[in-house]
């Protein structure tokens, strides 16, 4: 279960840098997922996290959030 976690963990950074690279563009949230996945599992051939040796990866900067309140008027 450990290995999984480290696994979903990359996908979710993987994830996360093509969102930024996109510009932190909305609406491709599971594109994004579904590549990741790709990416990552290609390191990973056999589904564990023990098939390979260190993989360099860097964390993705943070950007503030752009948010919009909506008042709801009734």
């Amino acid at each position: 279960m450990k290995q999984d976690k480290k696994i979903l963990d990359e996908i979710s950074r993987v994830a996360y840098g093509l969102y930024v690279k996109r510009g932190y563009a909305p609406g491709n949230d599971f594109a994004d997922w579904i590549e990741a996945e790709k990416i990552v599992m290609k390191n990973y051939p056999n589904g564990s996290s023990s098939d390979i040796k260190a993989v360099k990866t860097s964390p993705p900067t943070r950007a503030k959030a752009k948010t919009r309140l909506v008042r709801d008027t009734v």
